[in-house]
């Protein structure tokens, strides 16, 4: 989805510029400033936020430096420091680095009398978005240190989701990986060699051994073309989502993947509801809420199936009748919003909601990596057999002309 670059101006005449995430420029239109501020003009970021000539050049900051620094924060301001002079105590003993350098330039805004939501709002900054509506819902309960606490707690199971997820999955794509390599080094460079000694010989060359020659041979020749032709595929397809947001091949293509599918569907829904959780537990509107959960949403076909979540609340209808219309979304979701709707307690229950999807997705990860390890040792010792027997035999064969 593009990004916008859009300049406000407030009732005092002041002028800010944000970068805006939107679906299409009309979904941006029905977007609204902050409080009292009007929107001048705007104009589409070619590459994105993610891509801007700033971030290319600067360290991407770390989830886990980001949760220390908001815990550190939210102690000294449980403690009685006000923000000001708790952001100096933390910056004074921070290493140079992206992170410092944003606070940095927030604390001179909020110094300029700017709110801290908006002097925190970098994209440099981890899960910016859902990061400004938690300020914001702290600036407005006053209550600040337990929206920030809330959003560690937050920020921590994301975290620790995204971090056993790969951790599963490192040892498999590993051996993959190993598996690719050692078939083009035997094809690309210890065939052919193998085919030229045997050609020095009158025997028949066996059928397997034939198969891995020409398959060599082809790899040498083609391989070029083959690799080029995948990445201006690729680059073409990316082109065209970035140019159509309605677009999304690799999305699809990984939702409907295997072995990672269910997990990319349930984890998108289980952030969608920690995020709707947090927000609404900080006295943000269900509709705000949702709009903020949509757009944390990173994958563009999920997010082009919820976009229309938070305007259909807006419409008067209930969270829970508006998932019942979203396409694969899980029903226990959607029951949970239910129970949620009806009993006024929507953010335990979204939480709720979030804690079995990630049980869920432990419990999937467990069982994809249980069965793709011996897969995938019992593919690699097959296809080391193949190979030892394609340059065996003709040794064997070359043995008996030989004699």
């Amino acid at each position: 989805m593009p990004y916008y670059r859009c300049t406000f101006c407030d009732v005092s005449g002041k002028v800010s510029r944000r970068d805006i995430f939107a679906g299409s420029r009309g979904e941006l239109e029905n977007m609204h400033g902050g409080e009292g501020e009007e929107k001048l003009v705007s104009a589409q970021r070619l590459f994105g936020v993610n891509r801007s000539l700033r971030s290319l050049f600067s360290r991407n900051i770390r989830n886990a430096d980001f949760l220390l620094f908001n815990q550190k924060l939210a102690v000294l301001l449980r403690a009685g420091t006000s923000f000001i002079r708790a952001l100096e105590v933390i910056l004074a003993g921070m290493r140079k680095g992206t992170l410092k350098e944003v606070l940095t330039r927030g604390l001179r805004d909020v110094r300029n009398g700017v709110q801290i939501s908006d002097a925190l709002n970098d994209n440099r900054l981890p899960y910016v978005r859902i990061y400004r509506a938690s300020l914001m819902a702290g600036e407005g309960s006053g209550n600040l240190d337990e929206m920030l606490r809330q959003f560690n707690i937050y920020l921590e199971r994301v975290h620790t989701l995204r971090r056993k997820t790969v951790s599963s999955l490192t040892y498999p794509a590993i051996l993959l990986l190993l598996m690719v390599v050692m078939v083009a080094v035997v094809m690309v460079f210890v065939i052919p060699r193998f085919s030229d000694f045997y050609g020095n010989f009158e025997a028949q060359m066996p059928g397997i051994t034939r198969f891995f020659i020409e398959s060599s041979r082809f790899m040498k020749a083609y391989a070029l073309s083959i690799f080029g032709g995948l990445a201006g595929l690729i680059f073409a397809v990316r082109l065209a989502e970035r140019l159509n947001p309605e677009l999304a091949v690799t999305d699809w293509i990984k939702l409907h993947s295997p072995f990672a599918g269910g997990i990319i569907r349930e984890r998108a829904y289980s952030i969608f509801s920690r995020t709707m959780s947090i927000l609404i537990a900080g006295g943000v509107t269900v509709p705000d809420a949702a709009d903020v959960a949509v757009g944390g949403i990173s994958n563009r076909l999920l997010y082009l199936r919820m976009r229309d979540v938070p305007r259909e609340i807006r419409g008067g209808r209930l969270l829970s009748d508006v998932l019942d219309e979203v396409p694969d979304i899980p029903p226990i979701t959607v029951e949970l919003a239910r129970v949620g709707d009806s009993s006024g307690n929507l953010p335990e229950v979204l939480d709720q909601n979030s804690d079995f999807l990630e049980s869920s997705i432990d419990v999937r990860v467990a069982s994809i990596i249980s069965l793709i390890e011996p897969v995938v040792i019992v593919i690699l010792g097959l296809v080391i057999a193949f190979m030892l027997l394609s340059i065996y035999l003709p040794i064997f064969n070359a043995v008996q002309v030989v004699r």
